[in-house]
């Protein structure tokens, strides 16, 4: 099978050849450029010839659009440093507008992911990460999640405000990138755990931007849901138009099999991410693999991380997560 092939029977749950893999992981030294990303992308696709690509945009390209600064980091395992946090009230939230997707950190995203597309020809998929709105709105307030709960709940017309404006932004983000080869999204969130909200604010501040941004591209073929943390609020998403879920198979969440039975659709996972993946060795990585493998019986599964990898994981033990597909 060639990689689409290959990727395009895993999300169907047909027979394939081998169970398709990937990784993905920040270099934090080379993602502040549309040219440097795109070139560590594909140092990464040569090296370890992985099925599907799911390149790794810096985490606060969203923010940026709406006045995040930060000083870039240049070194691989060391993350960015916020210098400017642009929201910090109810007040501030009411103020938000929608930007244009395809200008300052999004459009240099945009041009990445152009890049990426034209070296690596169509034989292999592309997945291009989104946040949730939810996800996004703690880069910008002064205090993060700690600013953002209390708002959450004390100022839900002001959070429908801002929250609504990044959809919009994030909607017309979406399809800009299938537009530029993206074969779908890996749309992610964070805040759907039961430490951070309740089934009834998930479906209050989460679900209906989420799915305002995931119907805009609901005819791409290969979008993936990740919906990232300890205890997550699994059955709120089981019905979002995804063709792929991801999460985090660890206690509270559900198995993969268990996972893909509640939903009827494929599965992202399998294989441990940060921080403990790149102090594993390679016997254990692969060893992971392999049980993923069996117990979805090859079908319906892409195997991946639960989140990304650490920046300094080790080539061997992303070399063992290939070598339990292959």
């Amino acid at each position: 099978m060639t990689r689409r092939e290959r990727v395009m029977a895993a999300v169907r749950g047909a027979p394939v050849d081998r169970v398709p893999v990937s990784l993905w992981l920040h270099n934090f030294a080379t993602e502040n450029s549309a040219e440097t990303l795109a070139a560590e992308t594909l140092r990464l696709a040569r090296r370890f010839e992985w099925d599907f690509l799911k390149p790794q945009s810096r985490a606060q390209c969203f923010a940026e659009m709406w006045g995040l600064r930060y000083a870039p980091s240049r070194e691989r395992a060391t993350p960015y440093t916020v210098t400017r946090a642009p929201l910090a009230t109810a007040a501030d939230l009411r103020r938000l507008e929608p930007a244009d997707a395809r200008t300052g950190a999004l459009g240099e995203q945009l041009q990445a992911l152009q890049a990426i597309r034209k070296a690596m020809g169509a034989e292999t998929p592309i997945i291009w990460t989104v946040f949730s709105p939810l996800m996004v709105l703690p880069y910008l307030l002064v205090g993060g999640r700690t600013t953002a709960l209390p708002l959450m709940r004390s100022e839900p017309a002001a959070m429908d405000h801002a929250l609504d404006a990044m959809a919009v932004t994030l909607g017309d983000y979406a399809r800009a990138a299938v537009e530029a080869g993206a074969d779908g999204l890996f749309y992610a969130t964070n805040m759907a755990t039961r430490e951070l909200s309740s089934a009834a604010e998930c479906r209050r501040f989460q679900r209906p931007y989420d799915l305002r941004i995931l119907r805009s591209v609901e005819t791409a073929p290969f979008n993936v849901l990740h919906v990232c943390g300890p205890e997550v609020l699994f059955d709120e998403f089981a019905d979002y138009p995804a063709t792929v879920l991801s999460w985090a198979t660890v206690p509270g969440n559900p198995s993969l099999a268990d996972g893909h039975r509640r939903t009827g659709r494929a599965v992202l996972g399998g294989l441990p991410a940060k921080p403990v993946v790149a102090g594993l060795p390679p016997s254990e990585v692969e060893a992971r693999g392999r049980r993923a493998i069996a117990e979805m019986r090859g079908r319906f599964l892409l195997l991946g991380p639960d989140c990304s990898i650490d920046p300094d994981t080790p080539e061997a033990v992303m070399d063992a997560a290939s070598a339990a597909a292959r």
